[in-house]
C-alpha cells in the first residue's frame, strides 16, 4: 500500500481527492435516492465509471482509493440491510464490505487494462471512431461488470444479504448488478474520453443552454405529462450533431440521472407499478439504445469533421505542390538551366513588349550584346567544366550591376544580351563600360589551381525609328560587338545608325 501511494504524483493529490469524494458522494446518493426496492440496488452505478476514471487518471494508487471508497459505501449499507437477519451484522458487513471493495478494484483494473490495450494496439484512446463502440461497450463496459458483479452477487448471496430462496429473483438481481455497473461505465467513460481532448471546453460551453432545456423538459415530463420526455430526443440529436462526443456524453449523464431518479420515485414512463425489475429493464433498454445511437452519431460527426479537415489539408498541400510545380515549370521554360538567368525565348518576349511600350510612349531603349573574350581558349585549355564556371561567374558579376528594370539573358554559347529600357545610347555606353570594368576587376574563376580572368566585348545599339524589328536591332548590336572584338576586345562599341545600316 505504501509503495502504491508513492506512485501518486503530488500534483494529482487534489484530483485524487475530488475523485474520491465524487465516488463516495455519488454512490451514497445512488444508494439513498436512486435504488429500486428489490435488494436496494442502484439502477445506474456511476461509481463504476468513476473508478475507471480514477485508475486512468491517477495510476496504480487509484486502486487503494477505490478500495477505501467502495468499503466506505458498502459496509454501512450492508450493515443496515443485514442487521435484522444476522446475529453478527457488524462482522458480516465488514467482511462483505472488504470483499465487494476488492471486487470493485478488480473491476476497475479489468476496465483499465482493456482501455490501455486499445491505446497500445491503435496508438490512440478509444471513442474517436464509430467502429470503437463495439469494443468499448463489450470489453471496457460489459465484461468487467459481468465478471465482477457475478462475484459480488455470489458474495451477497452467501452472506444472506440477497435472498437465495427464489432462483428467478436471484437471476434478476444479478442482472441488475451487471447492468447497473455496465451503465455506470457506459456513461462516465465517454465523458473522460472527451474531457482528455483539447476541444472539450469549447464544445461544452456553447451546449449549456441545451443542457438546461433537457432538464426543463424532463422536469415537466415528470410533473405534468410523462410523454413530454420524448421531446428530449430531438435535443439530444442536435447536441450529438453540433457538440459531438463531449456534448453528447454530458447530456446523457444529465438525462439518465434525472430519469433514474424519477423512475426510482415512481415517476415517468419507465416506471412499472409493483414490478421493480420491469422498471429497471425499461430504463436500461432506453439507456442502452439511445446512448449507443447518440454515441455513434456523435463519433460519426467527429469522423466526418476530421475527414473534411484532412481533405482540406490534402487539397491545400496538393494545390501548393501544383503551384510549386508550375513555378518550377515556368522557371524551366524561361530560365537558362546552366546560369540561372533568363533564356533567349524569355528575353525576346520581354524585349518585344519593351519595344512596343517604347514606341508608344516615345521612350528610349537600348540593348547590349555581350561576348566573352577568348572563351574558346578557356574550353580548349581547361575543359568545358571550367567554361561553365566562367559563364556562371560572368552572370554573377553582371546581375549584381543591373537595375531592377533591366533584363539580362543568355543569348547562346558565350553570348549574352541586356535590355535597358528608358536608356539612351550615351547612357547605354556608360552602362556597357560599367559592366566591362566590373567583369575585368571582379570576374575570376579558380579551378585546379588555375586562375582565369574574364573580359568581355560589348556592342551597344539604341532603338531607332528605322529598326523594323528586334532582329534588326540585334543585328546592329551584333555588328557593334564584332567591332569591339576587332578593335582589340575588352571594349564597348556603339552600333551605326539604322539608316546607315540599311544603306
Amino acid at each position: 500500500m505504501k509503495q502504491a501511494l508513492t506512485l501518486l504524483n503530488p500534483e494529482r493529490y487534489f484530483i485524487a481527492f475530488i475523485l474520491f469524494i465524487s465516488y463516495v458522494g455519488i454512490g451514497f446518493i445512488h444508494i439513498q435516492q436512486a435504488h429500486l426496492s428489490l435488494g436496494h440496488l442502484a439502477v445506474i452505478w456511476l461509481p463504476a465509471g468513476i473508478g475507471l476514471l480514477m485508475a486512468l487518471e491517477i495510476g496504480p494508487a487509484a486502486f487503494i482509493l477505490i478500495f477505501f471508497a467502495s468499503f466506505t459505501l458498502n459496509a454501512p449499507t450492508y450493515y443496515y440491510i443485514n442487521t435484522p437477519n444476522n446475529a453478527y451484522p457488524l462482522i458480516t458487513s465488514l467482511s462483505v464490505g472488504i470483499g465487494t471493495a476488492l471486487i470493485d478494484v478488480w473491476q476497475a483494473h479489468i476496465a483499465t487494462k482493456a482501455w490501455q490495450y486499445f491505446v497500445t494496439k491503435h496508438d490512440r484512446p478509444p471513442l474517436q471512431n464509430p467502429t470503437d463502440l463495439p469494443y468499448f461497450w463489450g470489453k471496457i463496459c460489459f465484461i468487467p461488470a459481468l465478471f465482477s458483479m457475478t462475484l459480488t452477487h455470489i458474495l451477497l448471496s452467501l452472506a444472506s444479504i440477497i435472498s437465495t430462496q427464489d432462483w428467478l429473483e436471484n437471476i434478476q438481481q444479478m442482472l441488475m448488478l451487471i447492468m447497473g455497473d455496465t451503465a455506470g461505465l457506459f456513461i462516465i467513460a465517454p465523458i473522460y474520453a472527451s474531457w482528455k481532448s483539447n476541444v472539450f471546453k469549447y464544445r461544452i460551453r456553447p451546449a449549456i443552454p441545451y443542457f438546461f432545456a433537457l432538464i426543463l423538459i424532463v422536469t415537466l415530463g415528470f410533473l405534468l405529462y410523462s410523454y413530454l420526455l420524448m421531446l428530449i430526443l430531438p435535443i439530444l440529436l442536435l447536441i450529438a450533431i453540433r457538440f459531438r462526443l463531449a456534448g453528447t456524453s454530458v447530456a446523457l449523464l444529465i438525462v439518465f440521472t434525472f430519469l433514474m431518479t424519477g423512475t426510482t420515485h415512481h415517476l415517468g414512463p419507465f416506471f412499472s407499478p409493483n414490478n421493480p425489475p420491469l422498471s429497471f429493464l425499461n430504463l436500461q433498454l432506453f439507456l442502452f439504445s439511445i446512448g449507443l445511437t447518440l454515441h455513434y452519431l456523435a463519433l460519426l460527426q467527429e469522423l466526418l469533421s476530421h475527414s473534411h479537415l484532412q481533405l482540406e489539408t490534402e487539397v491545400t498541400l496538393r494545390t501548393e505542390a501544383l503551384a510549386a510545380a508550375n513555378q518550377r515549370l515556368e522557371e524551366l521554360v524561361t530560365t537558362d538551366e546552366l546560369t540561372g538567368v533568363a533564356n533567349r525565348r524569355e528575353w525576346q518576349r520581354r524585349c518585344d513588349e519593351a519595344i512596343i511600350y517604347a514606341r508608344r510612349y516615345q521612350q528610349p531603349l537600348s540593348i547590349l550584346l555581350i561576348d566573352i573574350d577568348h572563351f574558346k581558349n578557356v574550353n580548349d585549355q581547361h575543359g568545358h567544366l571550367t567554361g561553365d564556371l566562367t559563364l556562371k561567374e560572368l552572370c554573377r558579376v553582371c546581375t549584381a550591376e543591373l537595375r531592377a528594370s533591366d533584363s539580362f539573358a543568355r543569348w547562346g554559347g558565350e553570348e549574352f544580351v541586356l535590355l535597358l529600357p528608358g536608356t539612351t545610347q550615351a547612357e547605354a555606353i556608360l552602362a556597357g563600360n560599367k559592366l566591362r570594368i566590373a567583369v575585368e576587376n571582379q570576374a575570376l574563376v579558380e579551378y585546379h589551381g588555375h586562375k582565369i580572368r574574364i573580359t568581355i566585348s560589348v556592342g551597344v545599339a539604341m532603338l531607332e525609328d528605322n529598326d523594323s524589328s528586334l532582329d534588326h536591332l540585334l543585328n546592329r548590336a551584333d555588328q557593334a560587338m564584332y567591332a569591339a572584338k576587332a578593335a582589340g576586345r575588352n571594349q564597348v562599341q556603339c552600333a551605326i545608325s539604322s539608316s546607315t545600316f540599311n544603306q
